[in-house]
């Protein structure tokens, strides 16, 4: 028995230290990815700590001080957060590509750093210029944004960015100057009129529009027709947003676009010009299968307002489709016309589909 023991504490004895070599070899503690989920669980303050340590012993750690800086800003430490926006200004390009890296890396983190580069300021822009050309959308429009809050000091270095060879990088050029106010680019947003990529074109003409040229509305109306997606959604949004009475009749054919975005601008568009020629196709459009294209012409339909009521009379008298029904009844309890009383009334009478007759109850109660 003393035998036996003897050999298995000797057997022991010999395989330890490979044992503690296992476990000093074990993985070794990131501090970096303790920090990130320090400020995803909100523990702002060690992730702070944490990271200021880290910093101390790796100075020129640039995704340390990005993550420092988030931490400072959550924390509404100003003093804190500035002092290292002047240390990543002084580090210069190699952190800013840092952060704008990380900015596309880390969804959790990424409205806040889009915030420290708009902080950064003049310095950040040359590195966020080719973000513009991303194959990301996303990342695509989160550098339009920073780079236009950075205002007036990027019209120089945007507008250099006209004359990249790289279209999209371009045509984000022509939005951010469109959207800054910067009425000493027209001549140069005149000039990319003529770039024979539709993208540039269109943004061209929709930064004139903002900047008080209107004479070129129908390259924006024009793009409705455009093969590219992304241009059809950039006219309609225009004409949605900032376009002054729309021809209506070029309007109609883009209420059928197969893209949602495009479909809903339109619509509500329409709405918007509060002409009762529309209203046909508005109704048209509440007919749709699908949800947003249905809610957003009820919001049209509401925008115009009495036009719109003896349409949607018609419409509630013969309708099948339940979703369709409920929307049509909800237009026109927000619309408030008395004329709808009776056929709503008979309606929450006859109907068999109880989210029928509530819609009907809560439009009548809207109206009376």
């Amino acid at each position: 028995m003393i035998k036996k023991s003897i050999i298995v504490l000797l057997s022991f004895i010999l395989i330890l230290p490979s044992i503690i070599m296992i476990i000093g070899c074990g993985e070794k503690v990131n501090e970096i990815d303790v920090a990130k989920r320090e400020i995803e669980e909100h523990a702002y303050g060690k992730a702070s700590i944490r990271l200021e340590k880290i910093i101390k012993k790796q100075q020129k750690n640039m995704e340390a001080y990005g993550l420092l800086a988030v931490a400072y800003k959550r924390q509404n430490d100003t003093t804190k957060l500035e002092n290292i926006i002047n240390k990543l200004r002084e580090l210069g390009k190699p952190a800013i590509e840092k952060l704008s890296d990380m900015m596309k890396r880390e969804q959790i983190i990424a409205d806040d750093l889009s915030k420290i580069l708009v902080l950064i300021g003049e310095p950040a822009i040359d590195v966020l210029i080719p973000l513009l050309g991303d194959k990301s959308e996303d990342v695509r429009e989160k550098a339009s944004q920073i780079i236009t809050e950075i205002g007036t000091p990027a019209v120089s270095h945007v507008e250099k960015a006209l004359t990249s060879p790289d279209s999209l990088i371009r045509a984000g050029s022509a939005k951010i100057l469109g959207n800054i106010g910067d009425k000493t680019i027209v001549e140069d947003l005149i000039k990319e009129l003529k770039d024979e990529n539709p993208a540039v074109k269109l943004e061209s003409a929709i930064a004139l529009y903002k900047l008080g040229d209107k004479s070129h509305v129908d390259i924006i109306i024009n793009g409705l027709k455009a093969d590219s997606v992304s241009v059809r959604r950039s006219a309609a949004i225009a004409i949605q947003d900032i376009v002054e009475n729309p021809p209506i009749r070029q309007l109609f054919n883009a209420t059928k676009d197969n893209d949602i975005i495009v479909r809903t601008a339109i619509i509500q568009a329409l709405g918007k010009t509060k002409n009762p020629q529309v209203v046909a196709t508005l109704i048209n459009a509440l007919k749709s299968k699908d949800i947003e294209t249905r809610n957003a012409a009820g919001n049209a339909l509401k925008e115009i307002g009495e036009p719109s009521v003896l349409p949607l009379l018609e419409l509630v008298k013969q309708e099948q489709d339940i979703a369709v029904l409920q929307r049509a009844i909800q237009v026109l309890g927000d619309i408030g016309d008395k004329r709808a009383i009776d056929t709503l009334e008979k309606i929450y009478e006859e109907s068999k589909q109880p989210i029928v007759k509530n819609e009907a109850a809560t439009a009548l109660n809207k109206i009376e």
